[in-house]
């Protein structure tokens, strides 16, 4: 894309960005008792597989150290390390994945059994687990499957492509880092507290604009919403058609996840609006750095 292209759709991206926000200011708590519906299907199912991206990124980058550290193995000191890092980055995240995902799905059957609405889960705390067994046999699977999966995939590539996907792992890596270590921190701070928290006459809300300081309460910015648009970031790995494929997703995806946050109550829409636009900032500087990176080493190369 042209340095003018990319400065337009900043700058109606920024709009959109501004627009939401001041709707979300006067409007937020009316949003959501307008449209929550704790035993929406639709908030139900992106609450719990919505997350998938932020693993998948790093379970990915993990993936290609591996086929990386395998093609520089006349370097067995380095070769060795980087295998055993990649390794324990793809494991590590695919017990995490698992771990989320099961304590929604456990929330899901406990609120089924007792007769409450399926979206009722608690946000900040794990409702429920699988299993230990079932835990680990989910999680060997996935690896497994997976692992075989994104390996077909790399084979093909021939080894100027993996040194490029290499430094694509790394970026991509540090990207769903830092989104997720802003979301956290300005959670915590804001302490704002969720729809679902809110106590009868709703005389605890607080806008968006008001930071509450560290209280427990984790409703600002949306978390979910950050995961989901980092689905963004897989595009990297790819080329041509399925990058832009990947991309659109990603914006799709990001959207669907933060209008299911709102439509389940865990979120109000400035919850949403915010985590999606900060984290698409975040990607987009960390897109340019790596194009930079990438353009500079090619024009070594020649």
């Amino acid at each position: 894309m042209e340095e003018q292209d990319k400065t337009r759709w900043f700058g109606i991206s920024a709009l959109v960005c501004v627009v939401l926000m001041v709707i979300a200011t006067f409007a937020d708590l009316a949003i959501s008792n307008t449209v929550i519906d704790y035993g929406s299907w639709f908030g139900t199912f992106f609450q719990t597989f919505g997350e998938f991206p932020v693993y998948f990124v790093y379970i990915i980058s993990g993936e290609i150290a591996m086929t990386y550290a395998w093609r520089k193995k006349a370097r067995p000191l380095f070769a060795g390390s980087l295998a055993l890092g990649g390794f324990v980055l793809t494991a590590w995240q695919t017990k995490q994945y698992v771990n989320e995902e099961g304590s929604y799905i456990a929330a899901i059957q406990s609120n089924l059994k007792n007769g409450k609405p399926i979206g009722m889960a608690n946000s900040d705390s794990a409702a429920g687990a699988l299993p230990v067994a079932a835990n680990i046999t989910v999680t060997l699977i996935l690896l497994v499957v997976i692992s075989i999966l994104v390996q077909l995939w790399l084979a093909k590539k021939s080894d100027a492509q993996i040194a490029q996907l290499m430094l694509v792992a790394v970026f991509a890596t540090a990207t769903a880092w830092f989104a997720s270590q802003a979301n956290a921190t300005l959670k915590q701070d804001w302490g704002r507290v969720r729809p679902y928290e809110l106590n009868k006459a709703q005389s605890d809300f607080t806008s968006w604009l008001h930071p509450n300081g560290i209280t427990g309460h984790k409703s600002f910015p949306s978390g979910h919403t950050m995961a989901a648009t980092l689905a963004i970031v897989l595009s990297w790995f790819a080329t041509g058609k399925a990058r832009q494929r990947w991309f659109v997703f990603g914006i799709l995806w990001g959207a669907l996840v933060g209008l299911s946050r709102v439509r389940i109550g865990a979120h109000f829409f400035s919850d949403v609006t915010f985590s999606f636009f900060l984290t698409a900032l975040i990607i987009y500087i960390f897109a340019e750095l790596i194009t930079y990176l990438i353009n500079k080493r090619e024009a070594i190369l020649q």
